[in-house]
């Protein structure tokens, strides 16, 4: 499987999502955040390395107002918390193997041999 195809699908979804909340609303500010998504969504894909720091750094700032939303009662902040919170996780995980990887030292799989 591909480095990063999970973040890629989870921010297109983001993205795409946000354009269903700036059709039905009319706002340009949901516009504007679905267009980032959509970009970011691009280069992560690509793997371009400030694509998936400022990725990273949206997804953080995005998991913690949903999870403010949810804590508040808005119980369909759930799944933009769950989108967010998997795309920190793969990104993370993407880093991890890329340090590794840079530092000349073998990736750890689950299954020991």
């Amino acid at each position: 499987m591909k480095r990063l195809a999970l973040a890629t699908l989870l921010l297109s979804i983001n993205g795409v999502l946000l354009l269903y909340y700036a059709y039905s609303w009319g706002s340009m500010i949901y516009l504007a955040f679905a267009l980032l998504s959509l970009v970011l969504a691009y280069g992560v894909g690509a793997e371009n390395r400030t694509a998936v720091k400022v990725a990273l750094i949206y997804a953080a700032i995005e998991f913690f107002f949903a999870l403010l939303f949810l804590i508040a009662g808005n119980l369909f902040s759930a799944i933009d918390a769950a989108i967010s919170f998997f795309i920190l996780h793969d990104i993370l995980g993407y880093i991890k193997e890329v340090t590794l990887e840079e530092a000349g030292e073998e990736p750890e799989s689950g299954v020991e041999e």
